[in-house]
Order: structure tokens, then sequence, then C-alpha cells
């Protein structure tokens, strides 16, 4: 199989080199090139050379591109964001330092919330473009934005109607399949339908292999056992689907309703590599419903965003024979946001109401199906936000300047269970998070750009008043914590020549945490949770790319690229008067991706990509497991006594390689075939959940 793939590559190389180009092909690559970017994030859309935050896109291209069907495996290929990632369609993200969680970044589709934390249930089809809005932006999108903002922009086809079909498959018998249309129709309707299944037969292998060398000590925390072994209970079957309806029913008028589904039904869990915890089984389903009133009234742009989510799951023991559901927990927001950009001139000021409630409800039951001791009691949180922003561009756009804030007036609200001995509870919680942001284009290209701002997240009912008895001890929650709270600034430069193929940024960032939530563990086998009294994180980010198709007049495009994040720290500190700075958990030291990307008018698409892992700090119980790593308690207490002492491991760096080529026969047909895990690394992004080994998998799309 991979001779035939890498024949293909050669095949597909050669026949380039000796193609014809014309010239209409070279000035279409080339206006490709320099077509301008326009963003959403903001709540505004506005070029995104004139934005002064940190704001990475994800074009369409780049998704189709990397093959991927899932957001996580999407997002952790093309940018710089920390992943922490289970199999199962379950995973978290996080940004500059804030480590991956649902707490800490914010994920919209549209501007609105997602309706989850858990960006493996997005789809990946018939998206326009992906933004990752870095920094705190609690100004504008309230509370759990203060690492970042990841916004899915979906497509809205208003031409004629087209669509295309593809069918894949590859390694571990997986086969995928897709239908998309959309377009306009009776002049005012227009529509955007989008279905995918994906299917995965069977268990995935792991690597065989590390390409960077590691300590005796990492070697263990790997553990060469895991090599070439089968995931247990990783394959998987769930199906997805989008669909938007559109009215432009008056001038500058347009309503367009959304609803978005995943759907999840018998997906194994096998626990880690090691099968600690037994086989078992769950549904994850989600439905997110939402309506966008868009209008024109002189210089005001009305939005109107009702939305309305539910995500729920169950959970069930698969080695039962009965195979009763023994947990099951549903997630359900709702709200509406109504806001009003008035613009003067260049100039604009956005003025919102943003209302929210979210409510999760959890049960446990026992083999006979009677409710049981729960997780954590349900909990909700009902939050009005009242913001602002002015934008100001001057200097004929060479000088951008942002100022906004948001006054957050939040109740959380703790419902009475039985079953934990917990008693109604409201905390009522009122914020105010500013934000500014300044940009200034020196000479054509080069600008300069620094933004402040403050956010903060509430503690969640788990944290709170939770309780589980498990084999590694007791977890319990505390009553007593306080809301978490940040202030970040950054400041960067950045050279930007599409006619010369450049594109590069450099932006230091420094984040103040104060009140960070932490679990701690104790000698009774008890973990609870603690305000800390400080952290801080602070890095740098680093974006370069470099277009060699500019030294041969857009004949072609070869793209060398590197996008990469480098903590200089992220240290937390207690308030004990005696406590020392130590590492933040869970937070990589590098996030890097790189690689080529090559195409051409005659049809052909090539990519390589590489993406580095750096070491982290985990805290990990598979430690304490002698059957599982028999020598690594020992090794970790003679090598790293402080981490040992506090059941933590410092997990090892790791290198991916993937790459992809597409052939585009005409506008109808196309083929491509992947790579994954070209060196075939054995890597976990959760320690003790190894992700996939070498994989191949191709695919054939018809447009029409």
């Amino acid at each position: 199989m991979k001779k035939i793939f890498f024949a293909l590559l050669s095949l597909g190389i050669s026949a380039q080199a000796f193609a014809k180009t014309d010239n209409e092909q070279v000035d279409s690559l080339r206006s490709q090139n320099l077509e301008p970017v326009t963003v959403y994030s903001t709540r505004t859309s506005v070029p995104l050379k004139l934005v002064p935050a940190k704001l990475e896109v994800i074009p369409a291209r780049n998704i189709e591109q990397s093959g991927f069907t899932n957001m996580t495996d999407l997002l952790k290929s093309q940018s710089s964001l920390d992943v922490t990632q289970y199999p199962g369609f379950n995973s978290n993200i996080g940004i500059r330092g804030f480590k991956p969680s649902g707490k800490y970044v914010n994920v919209l589709v549209n501007g609105i919330p997602a309706g989850t934390d858990n960006i493996s249930t997005l789809s990946v089809q018939d998206i326009e473009q992906i933004e990752i809005l870095k920094g705190p932006f609690s100004s504008i999108y309230g509370t759990n934005a203060m690492g970042g903002i990841i916004n899915v922009i979906t497509k809205k086809s208003k031409d004629k109607v087209r669509g295309n079909v593809s069918l894949g498959g590859g390694s571990y018998e997986t086969v995928v399949g897709a239908f998309n249309m959309g377009g306009r129709f009776e002049d005012i309707f227009s529509f955007d339908l989008s279905v995918g299944l994906d299917k995965q037969n069977r268990a995935y292998k792991t690597g065989t292999k590390n390409f960077l060398s590691l300590s005796p000590l990492e070697e263990l925390i790997v553990d060469p056992k895991t090599q070439g072994q089968k995931m247990e209970n990783s394959d998987y079957t769930i199906g997805s689907g989008r669909l938007r309806f559109g009215i432009d029913f008056a001038q500058g008028w347009s309503l367009n309703v959304y609803e978005n589904l995943f759907i999840g039904n018998d997906i194994p869990l096998g626990g880690s590599i090691w099968k600690v915890y037994g086989q078992t089984k769950k549904n994850l389903n989600r439905s997110a419903t939402s309506a966008e009133l868009l209008g024109q009234l002189g210089n005001h742009s009305l939005q109107f965003s009702p939305y309305y989510n539910v995500e729920k799951a169950e959970n069930y023991d698969k080695a039962d024979p009965t195979g009763f559901v023994d947990f099951k927990s549903d997630y359900t927001s709702l709200g509406a946001l109504l806001q009003d950009k008035i613009s003067f001139g260049r100039h604009n000021v956005v003025v919102g109401v943003d209302a929210r409630s979210a409510t999760t409800n959890s049960e446990r039951f026992s083999q006979a199906g009677v409710n049981t001791l729960p997780y954590n009691p349900g909990y909700s949180t009902n939050n009005l936000g009242v913001f602002g922003q002015a934008n100001f561009y001057l200097l004929d756009n060479a000088l951008t300047l942002t100022a906004g804030a948001r006054a957050d007036f939040m109740a959380f609200i703790l419902k009475e269970n039985k079953y934990l001995h917990n008693d109604y509870k409201r905390e009522n919680h009122n914020v105010v998070s500013p934000n500014v942001g300044l940009r200034y284009e020196f000479v054509k290209g080069l600008t300069a750009h620094a933004t402040y701002g403050s956010a903060f997240t509430a503690p969640d009912a788990y944290q709170k008043a939770g309780y589980y008895v498990g084999a590694f001890g007791t977890t319990m929650g505390n009553p007593d914590l306080k809301p978490e709270r940040s202030a970040t600034f950054d400041f960067g430069f950045g050279y930007n020549n599409p006619s010369c193929g450049i594109q590069a940024d450099v932006t230091y960032f420094h984040t103040d945490h104060k009140d960070l939530i932490m679990s701690v563990y104790d000698a009774n086998y008890t973990t609870t949770y603690v305000n800390t009294d400080k952290a801080r994180m602070s890095g740098i980010e680093a974006m370069l790319s470099y277009d060699f198709g500019t030294l041969f007049a857009n004949k072609f495009s070869l793209r060398a690229f590197m996008n990469g994040t480098f903590m200089l720290n992220a240290e937390m500190k207690g308030d004990a008067a005696d406590s020392q700075w130590t590492d933040l958990y869970y937070v990589r030291k590098q996030n890097v991706t790189f690689g080529l990307d090559f195409r051409c008018k005659q049809g052909l698409e090539l990519m390589l990509n590489g993406r580095f892992m750096g070491r982290r700090i985990e805290q990990n119980w598979y430690t304490y497991y002698p059957e599982v790593r028999p020598d690594l308690a020992a090794l970790l207490q003679a090598e790293e006594p402080e981490l040992a002492a506090k059941g933590l491991l410092r997990h090892p760096q790791a290198l991916v390689f993937n790459a992809a080529a597409y052939y585009h026969f005409n506008k109808v047909l196309s083929v491509g075939l992947h790579l994954n895990n070209i060196l075939d690394e054995n890597y976990t992004e959760k320690d003790g959940y190894n992700m996939p080994g070498r994989n191949l998998f191709g695919k054939l799309t018809v447009n029409f």
C-alpha cells in the first residue's frame, strides 16, 4: 500500500513538471494568494489585517486538504493549540498556557455558543473557515474566554446550487462518506446541507517507535510494551449533519435558521492502553438549533440570534450481559444575542445584550436501575451580559484602536441532591471585563500590535460539591472555591506581503492568573480542589510562511510554514507563606506545527505537515499500578522525587508527521490520499491513551 502511495506521488509530480501553464491559470492562482481575508470573531466583519488581536485563520482549503473528519485532529495539525485527547470522542483544547479544558476557551459556531466544550463532536464539513482568537475576550464573550475563542464559520451559499459527494476509506477498515449541497433558489431562498458518516470498524494499533531520543525514565513513561499494540475498543460509528435555510426577504434583511447534529451511539470505551477501567460503551448525541436575523437600518447593522443546544450522554457496561446504563448526563444551554453595529464612516461601535442559561444534570444507577450516588449535583448558570466595543480605523487604516468592556451579572445555582447531602445554594457574581487593542502599520505590510484584557471563569458543581469514590481514592468538592480571574497583555510585530509570498508574526504574551483552581491529592488518597494564590504564564507565539512560487511568477504555490507557541513559564504558587513557584499541570512547553504545502492550477496539491509536542507535567494514577509499569514508581522516585511525591509525571515530547496528495482531474472529479503518522510515532495526548500509529486513507470526491 505504501509503495502505491509514493508511486502516485511521484507520478503526479512528474506530470506537473511537463504540464503547460497558461496566463489565465497563473493569474487565477495569484489572485487567490492576494485575496484579503475577512474575519468575524470580533463581533464584526473586518479584514484580518486590521485586527489588533492575535487571530489565526484556517481556510476551507486547508480543512479539506487535512483529510481529518474530527475537529480535534484538524486543530492540532493546523495550529499551535494545546490538546488533551482520548479515544471515544472526548477532547479539550488549551491556549496560551491555560490547560486544555472546557473552562478556558469559548467554542462558537457562527459566533453562537456551540453547546459543547467537547470539540470532538464538531463536524468539519461545510466550513468556510475556522478562526482562533488568542487572548482574554470576556469583554465580548463573557465567562470561559480566558485563553481565547474558537469560532467555526459555516458556509452561506448564495449562488447557483452546487454540491459534492465524497467516499473514503483506509486503515482499520475505516469508511467515510459525506454529502454537501447548497445554493440559492427562487431568488430569495438559499440553503446549505451537509451529511456525514464516519465508521471505523477495527480498533487501531499504536505506533512502534519514538523518533526523538528519550531518557530511561521517559521510555518507561511511554512504555515500550505499548508499541504496536491494539487500542482495544477504539472502533466507532458516528454521524453528523448541518442544515442552514436562509431567506433574503427585503433589501438588507435576511434570516438564517441553523441545525447541527452529532449522533454517536454505542461508542466503545476501553479505558487506557492497559485496560485499567474495563470495557464500557457510551451514547453521545448533540443538537444545536439557532437562528440569525440580520438587518440594515441606515448606519445600524442589527443582529438577533436565539439558540437552543442539547447534549446527552449515556454510559453503560459493555461487559455486563444486561448492558445496563450506569451513568447519564445532559447539558442544555439556551440564550439570545441582540447587538447593533453603528457605523460612523470607517469607524463603528458595537453594543449588545447577551443572555444565556446553561443547565447540567447527571444521574448514576445501580445494576437494578435504581438511582445511586452521582458524581456531582445538578447545577445551572444564568448570565446576563451587556457589552460595548468601539473600533476606530485612522490614518487611512494604518492605525486601529479598539476599546471595549462587558458587564456580566451571573447567578450560579447548585441544586439540592439527597444522595450527596447537599442543599440548594445560589451565588451571584458580577464582573466587569475590559479589553483594549492597538495596531499600527509603520510601512506597507509592517505592523506593531498590542492588546490588554481581563477575563474570569466560575467553578463548576463538581469542583464545589462533587463526590466520587474510585479505584484511586475519593474525590470531594470544595464549597469555598472562588471564581478564577486573569489579566493578559501581549504585543508583537507582523509583516505581511502577499505579492512576495511572505507572512510573519512574533507575539509576546503574559498572563497573571488569580485564584486558579487546582486539584490536590493527600496521603489519605483524597482529591479535592483549592484556589492557588496566583499563577502566571508567558510565552512567545511565532508564525512564519513563505511562498517560493512568487519567485516563479506564481506558476505554482510552494509554501513553507511554521506556527508555534513557546512557553517561557507556566507556574503557580500556593497561598502559604513558604509556598514556592511550581510548574502548572497539563501545559506543554512547546506546541509547533510546520511543513510544506504545494498546489498548482493543473490540479495537483501536496502537503507535508509536522507537529512537535513539548513536555508537560500530568497528574497520573497509573504510576501506582505495579502490574502496569512495575519499574516506573521507583525510577520516578529516584529521578524526580518532588513529582513522585505529588503523584505527577513529566510526560516526554513527541514528533508526528502527516502527508496528503490530491489531484483534481477537472471541476467534477478529484482523488486524495493521506498518510498519517508517517514515522509511526508511539505517542499520547494524555498518558495511557495512545494515539493511532501509521495509517493510510484515500478519498474520492465528485462535484456537481
